[in-house]
């Protein structure tokens, strides 16, 4: 994916969460008081989830305050199609949030959220007679299903309003705003039937008279009573609008049973209708939630019993599919929950609510008698939901990969954040995370870190174009990692490997993070993130993600970030060129593979009267013309200038730099470094300079070894020798004065062109070439006294730029100088202070 083939599109939130991150996260504190925080982290995701869920469906509402408006016309999100698939983003993403907060509040029990949460299940379960509590309590298995469970539930009532999901049923019903008083239709049908028939009591339907004549307005067998076995018992119809009416009833307490409301929630819906006796039917087994009643154990036969009995009329007498599932869920069953199973989280529930009550149901038998329970399983079907999914230790995994192939549920289970929901249920982030970095990995062209053990399946993970998904998987990462840290106990599998490649991997996820503030411009945050990858890692991601940066303020900015952070500013400014170098390969073999000879003075004879003539333009037409890997060089060379403690690698690193440039003919760029990164700012930083702009680097020869000591003493610094500075200093002081004697050279040529083509000349522009001449004479001058001829490990690198340039501008600068000692060049001597070749002296005609 090239940076630039897409619109990238971030809202507010880039700076939410990372103000969230870094405030929850950073931070002293005991490891416990660490794990709060994560946690009042994933709070603050959930509850800006929230806030903005609640800001989108207001501006569907149009009640929108000021401040929601100044959102929404930022985002410009005026079409109602967009709105809509804004708020389904948003409610994936609150979905998710909460799904989190309560894993890892089980999981991680050491928070004090946790501890609150327990306390209250056991204020409620700790009897020991209670037999829900008792049962949730035994396993984490059972603890953990009921969690999903309840998370289902809740995700649920995040849906329309039952009223709203009634609304047509009701108007079919035929009642306007009634909602209460039953099957009025009906009732009112069969008193006038039994007015025509003068009867008082109820009538039979299987009276001659009665079978007859008892008819639905559509002529339909008509129930001769009201009660609420009277349609399956007497196998007979209401009336068409109370059918409509009966149905509605039903889908709103499937709807009560979905969301897992509380007893006393269903006991006033139910009553609003005066169909009290439903609540009851819908109250006798638990729900997943807390605050219903308590169950005693000495209820154990009449719940087995009650389960068994839901149990069939779920398969055998409902009236209708919502009828029987209404049934089916309070008994644990599939089949007959499924028919009216429309989404992922609806065919979870269907699962998890069998599971569960398939767990609970063996437990409730455990506690009756053995003879009881034996003529219990004899006498009355039950469905059995963990023998039916089989291996319980992987019964959550093959769920999920059946929810992926369902013909109603394949298209959601592959959507990005339901595959991390997934993966945080079966506990298998770690796999998540691997394989949503290797598709990150292939978008980047990153081949070469992908694991060979890497499933090939990476179908339902998010791009790298699709920021807010990728923000939801970043932050779940940063989450699960940090408790990882905190809590060493644990039994859990850590979610960030130990592996290093298929950690490199993993982490590719918060790297493609960054990239994407990058392109946003949010350049601030960076260094939060990257505070998050493993070394060297976090400075890799920090070099590439920053090196853009020109502006002196706004790097120093960056390095205050950076330590903010935790990171260490030296080894990020070290990583820079480190990176960039090993990027390019052997940089010595290729500096020194160049046979071409360096020429800046015309072939051929010369004129009788200019003689022969330096080349113009010798560097290049265009000034500026350098490469992307030459630009980053010398900005990590900038970047080592703004690290008080980093600037001996200025001369490191930068003579490095120069014997690359120089020695594959890169003379832009070895000229934008020599007039960016010079001897004089380092020096400006470590001496007085008594009123001077500038340091004269032709002295630095004269600087000793004491010196350099003395520097690196003051910066702490105890493994660098002073020696070897001493000499990295030299050399770099050497190649700079050399690029800036080639270019003041370039100069001269192109006035002295200029003034062939114009010989009127005026003063100004002679006294411009006489200040070019005073500055090559500077530069020139420490050419003339061992240039080049130091002690150091890679001479060999040396000597070929010595034998490269050195002839070629001593020669050049002469032909400046003077053209009467251009002719007699011969006659210079070599005084030992003054050695232009080799130790073994040699002349300029060589």
């Amino acid at each position: 994916m090239a940076e630039g083939d897409f619109t990238l599109e971030v809202g507010f939130e880039a700076e939410h969460f990372a103000n969230a991150v870094d405030d929850c996260l950073g931070g002293p504190g005991s490891n416990q008081q660490k794990q709060e925080r994560v946690l009042e982290l994933v709070q603050r995701f959930y509850n800006h989830a929230s806030e903005r869920l609640d800001q989108l469906r207001h501006r569907g509402s149009g009640n929108l305050t000021d401040n929601e408006m100044d959102v929404d016309d930022a985002e410009d999100e005026t079409d109602p199609a967009a709105t809509i698939s804004q708020i389904r983003k948003w409610e994936s993403e609150l979905q998710t949030w909460d799904l989190l907060q309560r894993l890892v509040t089980l999981r991680y029990p050491q928070t004090k959220s946790a501890a609150v949460t327990g306390g209250l299940d056991a204020e409620i379960h700790s009897r020991k007679d209670d037999l829900w509590g008792s049962f949730v309590a035994q396993t984490d298995r059972t603890a953990e299903r009921k969690t999903v469970l309840e998370w289902l539930q809740h995700t649920a009532t995040t849906g329309p309003a039952i009223d709203e999901l009634i609304r047509d049923l009701q108007q079919n019903a035929e009642r306007g705003q009634i909602i209460a008083h039953g099957c009025i239709h009906s009732r009112t049908a069969l008193k006038l039937h039994k007015d025509l028939l003068g009867a008082s009591r109820p009538l039979d339907p299987l009276a001659a008279n009665v079978a007859q004549s008892l008819m639905t307005s559509d002529k339909a067998p008509l129930v001769s009573q009201l009660d609420p076995d009277a349609v399956t018992r007497q196998s007979r119809k209401l009336e068409p609008q109370d059918e409509f009416f009966e149905r509605a009833i039903w889908v709103g307490c499937f709807q009560l049973l979905r969301r897992g409301c509380t007893l006393a929630e269903i006991q006033e819906w139910c009553a609003e209708r005066t169909e009290t006796w439903r609540a009851v039917s819908l109250s006798a087994l638990p729900s997943a939630g807390i605050g219903d009643a308590v169950i005693h154990k000495e209820d154990a036969h009449s719940i087995a019993l009650w389960r068994r009995m839901c149990f069939a009329s779920a398969r055998h007498a409902g009236t209708d599919e919502i009828e029987s599932a209404v049934y089916g869920v309070l008994a644990g069953d599939i089949q007959s929950v499924e028919k009216v199973c429309k989404s992922w989280d609806d065919f979870m529930f269907m699962h998890y609510n069998a599971l569960l009550r398939s767990q609970f149901d063996s437990y409730v038998l455990e506690q009756c008698q053995p003879e009881m329970s034996a003529n219990i399983d004899q006498q009355f079907a039950v469905f059995d939901a963990v023998q039916y999914h089989g291996e319980e230790s992987t019964t959550e995994k093959r769920l999920i990969k059946s929810l992926k192939v369902h013909k109603l549920t394949r298209d959601e289970a592959l959507m990005p954040l339901k595959v991390l929901q997934a993966a945080l249920i079966t506990k298998e982030t770690s796999q998540h995370f691997l394989q949503q970095g290797v598709v990150l990995a292939r978008e980047r062209g990153e081949v070469d870190t992908e694991p060979t053990n890497t499933e090939a399946d990476t179908h339902g993970f998010v791009n790298g174009r699709d920021y807010d998904t990728l923000r939801v998987a970043v932050h779940v990462l940063i989450v699960l990692s940090t408790l990882d840290d905190l809590d060493v106990s644990t039994s859990l599998s850590p979610t960030l490997e130990r592996e290093p490649q298929a950690r490199a991997i993993q982490e590719t996820v918060i790297s493609s993070y960054v990239t994407l503030l990058r392109l946003a411009q949010y350049e601030e945050l960076i260094p939060l993130y990257c505070s998050k990858l493993s070394m060297p890692r976090a400075f890799e991601v920090l070099s590439i993600n920053l090196r853009h940066l020109t502006d002196r303020d706004t790097r120093l900015n960056q390095l205050e970030l950076i330590q903010k952070s935790g990171l260490d500013v030296l080894r990020f400014v070290k990583m820079q060129p480190r990176l960039i170098l090993s990027q390019l390969g052997n940089v010595e073999q290729e500096a020194g593979s160049r046979t071409e000879p360096f020429q800046i003075i015309e072939a051929g004879p010369g004129s009788l009267k200019y003689g022969r003539l330096i080349k113009i333009d010798f560097f290049g037409e265009d000034p500026d013309a350098i490469s992307e890997e030459e630009e980053l060089l010398i900005r990590s060379l900038e970047w080592l200038l703004l690290v008080d403690e980093a600037w001996p690698d200025v001369f490191f690193v930068g003579v490095k730099v120069y014997k690359y440039f120089l020695g594959t003919m890169r003379l832009n760029a070895a000229r934008q470094l020599a007039n960016r990164v010079t001897m004089s700012q380092v020096l400006q930083q470590r001496i007085s300079l008594g009123g001077q702009e500038e340091a004269d680097i032709a002295h630095v020869p004269e600087i000793d070894d004491a010196f350099w000591a003395d520097q690196l003493e003051a910066i702490g610094d105890r493994q660098t020798s002073s020696r070897l500075l001493a000499t990295q200093a030299r050399i770099f002081r050497d190649l700079e004065c050399l690029v800036k004697a080639l270019d003041t050279m370039e100069t001269i040529a192109s006035l002295t062109e200029l003034s062939r083509e114009d010989p009127s000349a005026k003063r100004d522009f002679w006294n411009q070439v006489g200040n070019e001449v005073k500055n090559a004479k500077e530069y020139v001058e420490p050419m003339f006294k061992g240039w080049l001829l130091v002690d150091e490990d890679d001479a060999q690198c040396l000597q070929a730029l010595r034998d490269t340039y050195l002839p070629e501008t001593i020669l050049a600068y002469i032909r400046e100088q003077d053209e009467r000692a251009g002719r007699g060049i011969c006659c210079v001597q070599q005084s030992p202070g003054h050695r232009l070749w080799g130790k073994e002296g040699g002349s300029l005609e060589q």
